[in-house]
C-alpha cells in the first residue's frame, strides 16, 4: 500500500509562515516497488487541512499544505513524484522544502515571462530572440505535467553516493525511466532559496547550489520530463550558454542550464535589490 504523503512575494514573511505551518504531500511508494516506478504511479497531489495537535510525530511531519498554497504561488495543480519507501521522515522533509521552492521560483519566472514577454533582457540573456512559448510551456510543464512514472529514492541503489560521497549530489538510476536518487550530500550542501545571494553571485556559486533549482534541473535527466532528450544539457559551461542565446536560441530553449540561470536571475532580482548575477564579462 502507499501512504499519502504530499506534495513554499507578496510578502517572504507570508512565505516563511506558510512553511512553518505546513508541509507538502507526495505519494509514497510501498517497499513492494520494483525498479520501475510504474507500478506506484499516484494522481495529482490533493490538499487538506492541517494536522491537529493529537497525530502522530511522523503524521504532523507530512501532513498536507494549507488550503490556498498552491494558489499563492498562481499553481492550480501541480504534481510531484512519489517517494520509495527508502526515503525517511527527515529525507522527505528537505527534499519537500526543496520541492517548495521549485514551486516559488517557477512562479517567479512565469510571472516575469507573462509581464515582459521576449524583450525582457534577462529573457534575452539566457533564450536570446526564441519563442516564449517554448520556454513558457517548459515551466509550466515541469511543474503541473503528469508525472505519476517518476520515483524519488534514498537508498543508492547503484552506489554512487557511497562512491563520490563528496561530489555526487544524486543521479539519475540507470535502466529505470523516472527514477532519481539523492545523496547524502544533497541534504547537506544544497541551499534554499532565502539564501539566494548570501552565498556569492549567481556567476560564482552557481543556479543548482539552491535546492529547488537542482530539483527543476533533475526533472531532465528523466525521459517523461525531458521528452525523450528534447530538453537535455547540451552544454552547462556559462560561456557556452550565453553564446546559445545570443548565436543559437533555438538550442537555448533547449539546454537545461539555460533554464536554470534564467530561475535564478529572474528570482534574485526580484527578491534582493539589483540580484546578484554577478561579472559576465569574462565569459
Amino acid at each position: 500500500m502507499m501512504n499519502s504523503i504530499t506534495s513554499s512575494n507578496i510578502l517572504l514573511t507570508l512565505y516563511l509562515a506558510l512553511i512553518a505551518q505546513a508541509s507538502i504531500v507526495v505519494k509514497r511508494a510501498d517497499s513492494s516497488s520494483t525498479s520501475s516506478a510504474s507500478s506506484t504511479s499516484s494522481s495529482p497531489a490533493t490538499i487538506s487541512k492541517p494536522a491537529s495537535a493529537n497525530l502522530t510525530t511522523e503524521n504532523q511531519a507530512l501532513a498536507p499544505f494549507q488550503d490556498g498554497v498552491f494558489e499563492f504561488f498562481g499553481w492550480t495543480n501541480p504534481t510531484f513524484p512519489q517517494y520509495h519507501n527508502s526515503c525517511n521522515i527527515t529525507n522527505q522533509r528537505m527534499i519537500n522544502g526543496a520541492l517548495i521552492d521549485t514551486l516559488e521560483v517557477s512562479s517567479f519566472a512565469r510571472d516575469r515571462l507573462l509581464a515582459n514577454g521576449t524583450s525582457d533582457e534577462i529573457y534575452k540573456r539566457w533564450f536570446g530572440d526564441a519563442p516564449l512559448f517554448t520556454v513558457a510551456g517548459v515551466i509550466e510543464n515541469t511543474i503541473q505535467g503528469v508525472k505519476d512514472d517518476l520515483l524519488f529514492r534514498c537508498d543508492d541503489p547503484q552506489g554512487g553516493c557511497a562512491a563520490n560521497p563528496t561530489s555526487w549530489w544524486g543521479y539519475h538510476v540507470l535502466n529505470t525511466t523516472g527514477e532519481t536518487n539523492f545523496c547524502d550530500l544533497f541534504y547537506s550542501g544544497k541551499k534554499p532559496l532565502t539564501h539566494i545571494c548570501f552565498e556569492g553571485t549567481i556567476v560564482e556559486v552557481g543556479p543548482t547550489l539552491y535546492a529547488g533549482i537542482d530539483l527543476f534541473h533533475r526533472y531532465f535527466h528523466l525521459d517523461q520530463m525531458s521528452s525523450e532528450g528534447y530538453i537535455g544539457e547540451y552544454t552547462e559551461e556559462l560561456d557556452d550558454i550565453l553564446a546559445l542565446a545570443q548565436n543559437n536560441a533555438t538550442y537555448a530553449v533547449r539546454n537545461v542550464d539555460n533554464y536554470l540561470y534564467y530561475l535564478a536571475d529572474v528570482y534574485a532580482e526580484a527578491v534582493i535589490p539589483g540580484g546578484c548575477l554577478g561579472d559576465l564579462s569574462e565569459n
